[in-house]
């Protein structure tokens, strides 16, 4: 009898475990709205989080970058290599966002990044795609 009650109550706990060890999935969570993306690429830049812009960058993503006279492009796989070499730290600089346009399933919208000495201007284009999830597609980026 005491065998079984202990079989029970370590299959219960077995059952309890691998039911709390289910872990959320904060991609949902940030690709349900394309203002918490947003928010999200505001929250990346300023930490230098390598992993968030993982989850708000789409497969193909570009960031454009004016460098004197030509463009430079950087790759959703170089821009989150870059950011995760570089370790989460904070920098001097401060986010606001503007959504210029948005329709069903594209949004553009400006996000100034104020440094003490310049602004960096980023004019994003978000997609929602297959799945109902938005993702960042386009990047271009001024300095003033």
């Amino acid at each position: 009898m005491k065998r079984k009650i202990l079989s029970v109550l370590a299959i219960l706990g077995i059952v309890t475990t691998a039911a709390m060890a289910t872990v959320d999935k904060p991609t949902a969570k940030v690709n349900a709205r394309a203002s918490s993306v947003l928010e999200a690429y505001v929250e990346a830049h300023i930490n230098n989080d390598g992993a968030l812009f993982d989850q708000i960058l789409k497969e193909s993503a570009l960031l454009k970058v004016n460098r004197q006279d030509q463009i430079v492009q950087h790759s959703k796989k170089e821009l989150v290599k870059f950011y995760k070499k570089g370790g989460k730290l904070l920098l001097n600089c401060t986010g606001s966002l503007e959504i210029l346009s948005e329709c069903g399933c594209i949004v553009m919208a400006r996000v100034d990044f104020k440094y003490p000495e310049f602004v960096q201007h980023n004019y994003i284009q978000i997609e929602k795609d297959k799945m109902g999830d938005w993702r960042i597609t386009q990047i271009n980026r001024f300095n003033t």
